[in-house]
């Protein structure tokens, strides 16, 4: 029987013929791995000179090809979107973090439909699109329960395992599968860090792809948590750097330059940025602060070294699947190193995030032994920030060289030449899309899903990839990131001296302005001076002014303005059309309440949980909880005793009494006072059984990752030692009622008929 070329119908089956349908995908194509490391500073891979062990993207770079003038948008969630939609970041809403959305086009946290990804343009192929690992390009308001059309099965990926947040514990990840929040699979005891759990699923992934579909071609996204803080990783790969820093971070960036230059890294005739005042020198630093920072940093050499070697499971599981020469590879980091662990660092990195106190040194030291593991959210100082960007000037979130030129390996063995070979073209992370697009034979569709596309602002390097003398693909590119701004045009490059508002050390150290009235412009020949060492602005006010006139006409184009600075402007315009604040929540046992959606307790609260049947003295459990060790808060039962505990950054405040026999209702109250802080009333039924006073503000933000709130149960890790997760409550428990704010009162009684009349 032939298959016609033309449809004939007929009545029956049988006397029918229908033409041969097309494969749905283009057997034989490339497959196309991206992978996004985050806050990597351009000096801290073995391959770009580091003395960190990372021999399997090192193994990349033998095989492909490093770019030397890669550049970024200097924080993360932008550049994300600069890769996966090949336009300027603020031009497609992704002007600042989705964390903090406001209703200015730039700064929306979403994707308008014409700004289609790779992925949605690669499905349409018949690819098999995956992402794996960190996301952040999600709005806050729409991170539990969607909508989902900012989340990766949205934007094109058919499937997705990773997590939605800047940030999450690598022990005790927030964790998503498709469209569901789930638990990680393994608890920290039994071995459980992210970046294995991530290797895990992209191998389980692609070998079904290949057990069941060996000819479709694939995009894997993949994007780790690390060495994004916090640095945590499993002791030995820490124990292996035992000593290695204890000279300092200004001898490793001296060492480094120096290997940077015999690679062809950085010209040889280069110079090292000088290390600015507020960054201490190192043989300043008291033995015992340069023991506690030495630590720091053997804990993000162990942290990376860790992710290299999951990498390298991820890579040599496409070897084995024969796909290694079909296969091209894309790593990339999202920005220079991060500084946001203030001038000392910090075992518990949220401290810079929601507070301007000043580091407290003793409790720094007396963490040291925690670094890494379970007890510590940790970040290493900036002055090693500094270095990890050797030879370049500044930092994440600024747009000086340092914040903005990371690492780019381009590797496809079977279609590439050159293995091993160094590029110095400039091009930036837009032009990344359109260059997977040209090395794929594709163009950029005009129209995708029915809505016409927006032009692309990324350009193709194929050129570059094949000939080291090739013509820079790009020669102008503005920046933006938290008000600093910058703009590069042939070879020219101004920069402003603007100070980024978020931490208070930042605030108080770093010289420059704090108003954009204020701000003054920098002028860099980058021809002939690679780290913006010479300030040529004085001398050449024309050349500067022409960037400037070039930065406004782009910021007119891309939607840029209004541009802020700070945490606090953005806070206080925060646009969450998706999220309903609400002032009492009603909870069952195995509710599970994503932080941005959960009760706010800064301003006082009160929690009743109620049960079927009268409590046994010795009942125990948690009643609800939200947080860790680190920084959180829980209501537990245990030893004949009801607590309720607060933990801020090592220290726990707490009331506890004996639960009577037969109580049916507890209670917990916080209430205002006038001069500060809470008195707290702990209760059962309608009785008090303890009154206590809380002396200090409870944080508006338990963690950066997004905590949940659990009912019934707790999570891998307490809040304190008082009690084992999963910890669960007794099975006569109904529910929980938090009221937030100053609540009424309440009549128990009345609440408890209630609350039985509903079981």
């Amino acid at each position: 029987m032939t298959i016609a070329d033309e449809p004939t119908i007929n009545l029956a089956l049988a006397d029918s013929r229908a033409p041969q349908a097309e494969k749905p995908y283009p057997a034989g194509s490339p497959n196309v791995v991206v992978i996004v490391l985050d806050d990597l500073g351009f000096a801290q891979l073995g391959c770009y000179g580091s003395d960190l062990d990372t021999p399997n993207i090192d193994r990349l770079a033998c095989e492909g090809l490093r770019f030397t003038n890669f550049h970024t948008t200097a924080v993360c969630s932008p550049t994300r979107a600069c890769l996966l939609t090949g336009r300027n970041h603020h031009r497609v809403g992704m002007g600042m973090l989705p964390d903090l959305p406001t209703n200015y086009p730039g700064y929306t946290g979403q994707f308008p439909a014409s700004a289609g990804t790779i992925a949605q343009v690669l499905r349409e192929q018949g690819y098999s699109t995956t992402a794996i690992g960190k996301w952040h390009l999600t709005p806050r308001d729409q991170r539990a329960t969607g909508p989902f059309h900012m989340w990766p099965t949205g934007v094109g990926f058919e499937r997705y395992y990773g997590f939605l947040n800047g940030e999450t514990n690598q022990w005790t990840p927030n964790l998503i599968r498709d469209q569901q929040h789930v638990e990680p699979p393994r608890t920290p005891d039994e071995g459980y860090h992210l970046d294995a759990d991530l290797a895990d699923e992209a191998i389980a992934q692609l070998r079904q792809l290949r057990v069941h579909n060996p000819e479709r071609p694939f995009l894997l996204w993949y994007a780790t948590g690390s060495p994004h803080a916090p640095h945590q990783a499993p002791p030995e790969w820490i124990g292996r750097y035992r000593g290695r820093f204890d000279d300092g971070w200004d001898e490793w960036r001296e060492r480094t330059f120096a290997r940077q230059r015999e690679l062809g890294i950085v010209p040889a005739d280069a110079e090292l940025s000088e290390r600015p005042p507020w960054v201490e020198a190192w043989d300043g630093i008291e033995p015992e602060r340069q023991r506690l920072y030495s630590r720091m940093m053997e804990v993000f050499a162990g942290f990376l070294t860790h992710t290299d070697h999951h990498i390298g499971r991820v890579l040599d599981e496409i070897e084995r699947a024969g796909q290694r020469d079909n296969t091209i590879v894309i790593l990339v980091s999202d920005n220079g190193s991060s500084a946001e662990g203030g001038p000392n660092g910090s075992w518990n990195q949220l401290r810079h995030y929601i507070s301007d106190d000043p580091d407290d040194l003793d409790a720094e030291l007396a963490h040291h032994d925690d670094l890494g593991g379970f007890r510590s959210s940790g970040h290493y100082p900036w002055g090693w920030a500094l270095a990890g960007n050797t030879p370049f000037r500044r930092w994440k979130r600024y747009t000086f060289e340092g914040g903005v030129r990371d690492p780019l390996i381009v590797c496809w063995p079977g279609g590439l030449t050159d293995g091993g070979g160094i590029r110095h073209q400039y091009c930036h992370a837009i032009d990344v899309m359109p260059t997977v697009l040209d090395l794929l034979g594709l163009e950029a569709p005009g129209e995708l899903a029915g809505v016409a596309q927006l032009s692309l602002d990324g350009v193709t390097i194929r050129d570059a990839l094949g000939d080291p003398g090739a013509p820079h693909p790009r020669t102008s590119q503005y920046y933006e990131c938290w008000g600093s701004r910058a703009i590069y045009a042939d070879g020219w490059k101004a920069v402003t001296n603007h100070v980024n508002q978020l931490t208070a050390a930042e605030r108080d150290a770093i010289v420059g302005s704090h108003a954009f009235d204020d701000d003054q412009w920098e002028l860099f020949d980058t021809t002939t001076d690679f780290t913006e060492s010479h300030d040529l602005a004085a001398e050449r006010p024309d050349k500067l002014a022409e960037l400037i006139g070039l930065w406004d006409r782009a910021a007119v184009d891309n939607d840029v303005l209004p541009i802020d600075d700070s945490r606090d402007n953005r806070l206080a315009q925060m646009h969450l059309p998706w999220l309903h604040f609400q002032s009492t929540y009603e909870l069952e046992p195995g509710d599970k309440v994503h932080e941005s959606h959960s009760p706010v307790l800064l301003g006082g609260f009160r929690m009743v949980a109620w049960f079927a049947e009268p409590l046994d003295a010795g009942a125990s459990g948690v009643v609800c909880e939200q947080g860790d060790w680190v920084a959180g808060w829980a209501w537990f039962l245990g030893d004949g005793q009801l607590t309720w505990i607060l933990a801020t950054d090592g220290d726990e405040h707490r009331i506890t009494a004996p639960v009577p026999a037969g109580a049916r209702a507890l209670s917990i109250a916080a209430a205002p006072r006038a001069t500060g802080g809470f008195d707290l009333t702990l209760g059962a039924d309608d009785s008090v059984l303890a009154e206590n006073v809380l002396d200090r503000a409870i944080p508006g933000a338990i963690a950066p990752d997004g905590a949940f709130l659990t009912v019934g149960y707790g999570r891998p890790f307490p809040v304190c030692d008082d009690y084992l997760p999963p910890a669960v409550a007794p099975r006569s428990l109904i529910g929980v009622r938090i009221d937030v704010g100053r609540p009424p009162p309440l009549d128990f009684e009345a609440e408890l008929e209630r609350v039985l009349r509903h079981q």
